[in-house]
């Protein structure tokens, strides 16, 4: 116990701990209203701007991809080499300029430049909240903290609908205004703008918490480069592919619901922005609230002895999942869509928290920075690209009638979180196989 303390004097105070993670617990929900409000927006940016379901697909999904994935590796180098509130500053401050200047856009490709910046600018965000957060707490106590912070992300996109829906619904009754200098504004362009703004002074709060003290891995072994990590998951190809493809394939199929459900409501039922971000928004943070659960699961799994507990749960959570996703689009009555999506979202948000706590587990110490970023990297250009992309193509390309995006839904779900399911279960036995003790 002795040594303990001079340990735990060694970090930020716990009242600092807590206010860092309170700050990026809402600078995370600012960026996640930035990336997910065009949900609410689609049919009104589609008839100004005339485009299709898959044009919409595009600005969702790939324009965001883009660039979050590409920056995610010199980022990540900036955040070790640079002070990391300075970086979070910076990519605050661009996603919020590029959020707002969506607004700004009269057409496809000016909207799809701006929403790549979006993307270029969180690129940063959790990367750089991840490591100072890491930093902030005594190893003792930084998983409740990561814990705090993750489930505020995946609450993040409940809160957007919750509160996104009521500002949505009252500028569209306003109408078009005139702005002075921008001239007239069309209602879509003007919630892009009202949400992405704050971000600039918002921006300002990361200086409000001090910089921890790093805790990284020696120099020459944290500069090693990709190579030892590239060559770790080659020899687990098994296990790595059902980590890497099982969950970033499970990603696109939650975001592709998340994006298109709002879309679904108002064409098959007739709901109204409001009604949807308020009725969805609850759904989405009851469902995040289970997320605890999940990790208490499988906790007592795992040191019961089940060494691929882990994908054993995202396999099993998956399973029931399915059904709840193709059901809510097959009702007749909204309100039983959305039980059902509230259903699917409490068994498949397992694997929010499971992903990255997988590849910590079965990963070295030494190795566990760099296979996380090339996880987040391959996840994400499956999970953000992929999901919002096939929902659009389906609708346009295949049933060509925006009416049946309720089908292009469930083919999603079939069609691809199948597939993810069956992932988890192949990587079971390659996930024992790491974790027998003489590979521990």
């Amino acid at each position: 116990m002795s040594q303990v303390a001079p340990q735990d004097t060694d970090y930020p105070s716990p009242a600092t701990g807590w206010l860092t993670v309170s700050i990026l617990f809402l600078l995370y929900i600012l960026s996640l209203t930035d990336r997910y409000i065009i949900a609410l927006l689609v049919e009104p940016i589609k008839a100004d701007l005339g485009l299709s379901d898959f044009q919409i697909s595009l600005l969702q999904g790939p324009a965001f991809a883009l660039l979050f994935c590409l920056c995610a590796i010199p980022v990540g180098v900036a955040l070790d080499r640079y002070s990391r509130r300075w970086v979070l500053f910076v990519s605050i401050t661009v996603w919020s300029l590029a959020a707002a200047g969506c607004g700004l856009a009269r057409n496809f490709g000016a909207l799809f430049v701006a929403r790549a910046a979006v993307g270029a600018g969180e690129s940063g965000f959790g990367t750089g909240s991840y490591s100072i957060i890491g930093d902030s707490f005594p190893p003792h106590k930084v998983s409740l903290a990561m814990s705090v912070f993750v489930m505020g992300g995946v609450m993040g996109a409940g809160i957007v609908f919750l509160l996104g829906g009521p500002i949505v619904e009252a500028v569209m009754k306003a109408g078009p205004v005139e702005w002075p200098i921008l001239g007239m504004m069309e209602p879509w362009q003007q919630v892009f703008i009202i949400t992405g703004a704050p971000g600039i002074a918002m921006a300002f709060l990361v200086f409000l918490f001090r910089e921890p003290k790093r805790r990284a891995a020696p120099a020459a072994q944290s500069n090693a480069g990709y190579g030892e990590a590239i060559q770790f998951l080659k020899q687990r190809k098994r296990l790595f592919t059902a980590i890497f493809l099982g969950f970033g394939l499970t990603y696109s199929v939650t975001i592709g619901l998340q994006l298109w459900t709002p879309t679904y409501l108002v064409r098959a039922h007739g709901w109204e922005p409001a009604r949807i971000g308020i009725v969805l928004g609850i759904a989405q943070i009851l469902s995040a609230a289970t997320l605890p659960v999940h990790g208490w699961i499988v906790d007592k799994l795992f040191k019961g002895g089940r060494k691929d507990a882990h994908l054993f749960w995202c396999m099993a959570t998956a399973f029931f999942a399915i059904p709840c996703g193709v059901a809510a689009f097959l009702m007749t009555n909204a309100w039983a869509t959305v039980v059902l999506y509230g259903l699917y979202m409490t068994f498949i948000l397992s694997t929010a928290s499971m992903g990255p706590a997988v590849v910590q587990v079965v990963t070295p110490q030494r190795l566990r920075g760099r296979v996380s970023a090339l996880y987040v990297l391959s996840t994400g250009l499956v999970a953000m690209a992929g999901g919002p992309a096939m929902v659009g193509l389906i609708t346009d390309m295949v049933l060509r009638d925006e009416q049946k995006v309720g089908i292009s839904l469930i083919a999603t779900v079939l069609c691809v979180l199948v597939p993810a399911t069956l992932l988890f279960a192949f990587g079971r036995r390659g996930m024992r196989e790491v974790m027998e003790p003489a590979n521990v």
